[in-house]
């Protein structure tokens, strides 16, 4: 039997490019959603056709901004998964979304097309920090969205919150997890900002037009409170940025930090499945020409060394509270990590580090801290060494 797989529909459309981002999506292109919606329905028939009907344990609309697609246009997206794929009748649908486009119709459209879980852009609770950074909406209408979101059906909601933010100070990101959990989300994800090269916040920070971003005691600091203000409000930290009521843990994004299976449809969208890793056009009109002609593009993206896929097997599972299954990671390298990294994982077990329990490797608390130093430290031994054997 074939192993069941996870799928991603990116929807690359936004109402502006927010300052940070460096996501394939677009503005001013509202009026060719129809056109798009019906191309990622030949491309998923296309990969069906491909890969056969494989059993679907989560989907996920990601973007850009999906809830700018009406609910009909949501209800037919999801049809065309189901006709193309079995999608497992306990399915993880989710849906993202910015606070500043939703309307009670759609809500509660894409909650009767099968949408279960929904996560919202939120990002800051502090309105000069959300202008800052070129958001749309605002605190009020961030709270407004909950409430909607609530009483259109919607029991699994997330929360997208973003610190490290330009002249952001400690106590405004303790008030906006307080203002976040009060409004009782079953998961709240607390992501660093990163700063990527190209984006128009990068720009403004190295010319000094902009407020400067917090030093690195200012993160620490504001780690430290999200993990109290977490711990306090009952939430489980279960990946090194999320954290989750019981039962409540996002179950697509736990396929990516397990490196599991999974097809994205949609422009510049990506896949691993079957041994392959390949890539859709992040052009709009070549992506549109390619799905629309009912073919694939199925851009390669390029031969993975053994050892290039022992460190993102361990890149990702550290990312996860959990850690790595290393019983798994010797099936499928014939090493085990500790074979693999002997005195960087010795090095940092020593050190209160890393642990490992059973069939786990993973970070402890105060590793979680330091991850990228860890990571770092395991690409210095893998440079140090011609090649791993076998």
């Amino acid at each position: 039997m074939q192993e069941a797989i996870s799928l991603y529909v990116h929807i690359p459309l936004c109402v502006k490019k927010c300052a940070y981002c460096d996501f394939a999506s677009f503005a001013g292109r509202l009026s060719q959603r129809a056109r798009y919606v019906e191309a990622v329905c030949r491309e998923l028939r296309a990969q069906a056709a491909f890969f056969g009907r494989r059993r679907v344990r989560t989907v996920f609309l990601g973007g850009g901004t999906p809830t700018l697609l009406t609910g009909a246009q949501v209800q037919r997206l999801l049809d065309a998964a189901r006709a193309a794929f079995d999608i497992a009748p306990d399915a993880e649908i989710t849906m993202e979304g910015n606070p500043g486009t939703l309307t009670m119709d759609n809500l509660r459209a894409y909650r009767a097309a099968g949408v279960n879980r929904l996560s919202l852009g939120v990002q800051s609770f502090d309105d000069g920090l959300l202008a800052a950074v070129g958001r749309i909406h605002t605190a009020a209408q961030a709270k407004e969205a909950v409430r909607m979101a609530r009483s259109a059906g919607f029991d699994n909601l997330n929360l997208d919150l973003m610190y490290g933010l330009p002249g952001q100070q400690p106590a405004q990101w303790a008030r906006t997890l307080g203002e976040a959990i009060a409004l009782a989300p079953e998961h709240l994800s607390c992501y660093s900002l990163i700063l990527e090269e190209g984006t128009p916040l990068h720009d403004a920070v190295l010319a000094g037009a902009c407020a400067p971003l917090p030093d690195e005691d200012a993160l620490l600091k504001m780690d430290d409170i999200t993990a109290a203000h977490m711990g306090e409000a009952g939430y489980a930290q279960y990946e090194v940025s999320n954290y989750a009521r019981p039962g409540r843990a996002c179950r697509h994004n736990l396929v990516y930090w397990a490196c599991l299976p999974y097809l994205g449809v949609g422009l510049g969208a990506h896949s691993d499945l079957d041994g392959r890793r390949f890539y859709n056009p992040d052009d709009w009109e070549a992506y549109l020409r390619v799905a629309e002609s009912g073919e694939t593009a199925r851009e390669a993206e390029g031969e993975q060394s053994r050892e290039a896929r022992m460190f993102e097997r361990m890149m990702m599972g550290l990312r996860m509270v959990r850690g790595v299954d290393a019983a798994r990671f010797a099936r499928d390298f014939g090493a085990a990590p500790e074979a693999v990294w002997p005195e960087t994982i010795a090095r940092m077990t020593r050190g209160g580090l890393m642990a490992r329990e059973h069939d786990r490797l993973r970070l402890t608390p105060r590793g979680m801290q330091v991850m990228n130093a860890v990571l770092v430290a395991m690409m210095e031994e893998t440079d140090s060494k011609p090649q791993f054997g076998g």
